[in-house]
């Protein structure tokens, strides 16, 4: 064979065997098992360097098209690395090549990938949500496939499903999951256990979730979310020294820079400011708004597109009363970031106290689409509905009034009085109206002769409308009386009322009532109506100071004037999480156009008076929207009347408070006090409770 033949037949086997080795049937045993890739395949997976044995596996399939082995272990590899839809994809076109338990782990694996997915950052809300719900419709007809007893002992599917459940935020369904793991004495994982902590919160068992994540926070660290959780259910359990504790915990832990070795310079430790901004908003919680005022201004001031930040000082600004910069920073927050709730429902609840219903309702109805399941907007929906829906108010009142050593009593309010009121308001109409009702009983009971006593009504119902919208507010209506002591023949009432918002801190009154029910029942005795006039103006710079004036004139039937004005303030001088002190003052002054001997009703010609007092209000109890509150106020001043001097006056007065949902709140209460009237010193003591329905 010429010599260039023989060459490239040499080639050509060279080629050959380079080509595809296990080919050659010329291979000695010990060339063949050195060629096998399987071996080699098997070490990388036990190294568990699965990129390096995925490229083996690879390079080997390109000479053994079809090889089950390599199918196998390509499938098996993906998983390990990560792959897991790819590697499901694959094993679909194949199963017979798999156990069953093979089958199942493949099958989980795609699940907790998708749910993993699912928890990452999306490009929308809708997005979101497609991801979460395409998770878990797989993880449904996964488990559809099962027989109850695989489903119950597929733990790792049951994990991944807390997991889904809880970024879902289906949370009733997650704790329901989790005590039926606990029955059945299964130990969760850290990661999954650390989810049912956050739905127990989210659920509204901050006792329990405080249980399930001190002991996540103890096995797992650098769970960071769950250090912070664990101050949340501190808080919500009413623990505000141990939430702060905590947070003080993290922070010691967490410098504000770190630096990485060989750095030019640090970098900021975002877990420092998470726990920072946190502290402070468990404080404001806890009725330190100053204190959270302060430092979140200082914070913005160093990161004014720190979205969340921005939405923090716009909660604390509203907290503080001051809606106009609230519903600014709300909006900067959601400008910075679109998918941010917090700034969102800020908004309705920034333009709902603007009366701007127009504003809040496409922000309202936008989160219940796409967050329907989240607790914020759950409570803002709850106290959505509570404000647009039916308002009601019953009330009743009770006193007696003796006179110092039994003598007759010279009581405006009688030797007995008592009210009993009812007050409707329809839902809103239009985002502006209501329609009203109401129906009113006052009596008291007066000395008639030398035993007898004489008792006197004032029975009304009446009906009307309100006009609410950004800064003004209007209502007008008509009522008339039910009873005898009038004499004249028209006895319909009439009433108008306004009131202007001028900013955060004025707010402007004026009413007119054309046969006003504050008018004196020893009045009415003797046939003598009246009508009102008054103004009002309230100063409330922050939620610690309010301060009102008043000017009134009543204009009797019997051509008497009486005119009145008066200033009162309240301060905060005390503040802790369940105990606030305030002080009280307000100093009155009125006159009568006709002397006190003219008429036949209790009418100081002149006279004024100064109390000063404190209020002391403990919150006893609190379950989120639910609380009862107990209130102490006490009051001592100087009352004169021209013609009868000065007298030293004392005032009691403790009531309670049960709020049992949004917008159910209950009231009662006892007063005490030592009045003077026309220099006759007498004891009054009354009773009062009212239950209010809807949220103004």
């Amino acid at each position: 064979m010429p010599i260039q033949h023989r060459l490239a037949l040499s080639i050509a086997l060279a080629i050959a065997t380079a080509t595809c080795p296990f080919a050659s049937v010329v291979a000695s045993p010990s060339q063949s098992a050195a060629a096998d890739p399987l071996p080699e395949i098997e070490r990388l997976r036990a190294d568990r360097q699965w990129l390096a044995a995925l490229s083996r596996i690879e390079s080997a399939q390109a000479a053994r098209p079809g090889d089950d082995r390599l199918y196998r272990l390509q499938v098996l590899t993906l998983a390990d690395l990560g792959g897991a839809d790819r590697a499901w994809d694959l094993y679909q076109a194949r199963p017979q090549l798999f156990s069953a338990e093979e089958r199942q782990r493949l099958d989980s694996d795609r699940l907790a990938r998708r749910v993993l997915w699912g928890t990452l950052f999306p490009e929308s809300e809708t997005a979101r949500l497609t991801e979460m719900r395409e998770a878990h419709g797989a993880l449904e007809q996964h488990r559809a496939a099962q027989t109850p007893q695989q489903q119950q002992a597929d733990l790792r599917t049951r994990f991944d499903e807390l997991v889904l459940l809880n970024h879902l935020e289906r949370h009733a369904e997650v704790v329901e999951r989790y005590r039926a793991l606990q029955a059945e004495n299964v130990q969760l994982p850290m990661y999954a256990l650390a989810k049912v902590g956050a739905s127990l919160l989210a659920d509204k068992h901050p006792e329990e979730a405080a249980t399930v994540l001190e002991r996540v926070t103890r096995e797992w660290p650098e769970d960071q979310d769950s250090q912070l959780q664990l101050a949340y259910a501190y808080s919500e359990a009413e623990r505000f020294d141990d939430a702060y504790a905590q947070l003080e915990k993290i922070k010691a832990a967490q410098p504000a820079f770190v630096r990485v070795a060989g750095a030019k310079e640090s970098h900021e430790n975002w877990r420092h400011y998470d726990a920072d901004s946190h502290l402070t908003m468990i404080r404001l919680y806890g009725e330190d708004t100053v204190g959270a005022q302060k430092y979140l201004e200082s914070l913005a001031a160093i990161g004014p597109t720190n979205a969340g930040l921005q939405s923090d000082l716009g909660v604390t600004y509203q907290k503080r009363g001051w809606t106009d910069r609230a519903l600014e920073r709300f909006r900067i927050a959601s400008t910075l970031e679109p998918t941010n709730v917090g700034a969102r429902i800020g908004q309705v609840g920034a333009h709902l106290q603007h009366n701007r219903v127009d504003l809040a309702r496409p922000i309202h109805d936008e989160l219940l689409a796409n967050r329907a399941r989240d607790v914020q907007v759950k409570q803002m929906a709850q106290s959505w509905d509570s404000r647009m829906g039916w308002q009601w108010l019953v009330g009743s009142s009770f006193g007696r009034s003796d006179a110092r050593g039994g003598g007759a009593t010279a009581s405006p309010l009688g030797s007995r009085d008592a009210e009993h009121r009812v007050e409707i308001q329809s839902p809103l109409i239009h985002d502006r109206w209501r329609l009203t009702a109401h129906a009113r009983d006052a009596w008291a009971d007066y000395p008639d002769g030398a035993f007898g006593k004489q008792r006197v009504h004032d029975r009304r119902t009446g009906v009307g409308a309100l006009y609410v919208y950004d800064r003004l507010s209007l209502g007008f209506g008509v009522d008339r009386a039910n009873d005898r002591w009038l004499d004249s023949s028209d006895r319909t009432g009439y009433y108008a009322d306004a009131g202007w918002r001028f900013d955060d801190a004025w707010y402007g009154t004026a009413s007119w009532y054309r046969g006003t029910p504050e008018a004196s029942l020893q009045a009415r005795r003797s046939g003598i109506d009246a009508d009102a006039l008054s103004l009002g103006l309230r100063y409330t710079p922050s939620e610690r100071t309010n301060l009102g004036a008043t000017a009134q004139q009543l204009r009797y039937s019997d051509d008497n004037t009486r005119t009145a004005f008066g200033l009162n303030g309240e301060q905060r001088l005390f503040t802790r999480p369940h105990l606030l002190i305030d002080g009280l003052a307000d100093v009155a002054t009125s006159r009568a156009s006709r002397r006190d001997a003219d008429v036949p009703y209790f009418n100081p010609s002149r006279d004024s008076s100064l109390n000063l007092g404190l209020r002391f209000d403990h919150l006893a109890w609190r379950r989120y929207e639910r609380h009862f509150r107990q209130r102490l106020t006490v009051q001592a001043g100087s009352y004169w009347q021209q013609g009868y001097g000065s007298y030293w006056i004392p005032q009691l007065r403790y009531e309670h408070e049960w709020r049992f949902a949004t917008g159910r709140t209950l009231n009662y209460g006892v007063n005490w006090s030592r009045p003077v009237y026309d220099g006759v010193r007498e004891e009054h003591l009354g009773f009062d409770l009212t239950f209010r329905w809807g949220e103004q």
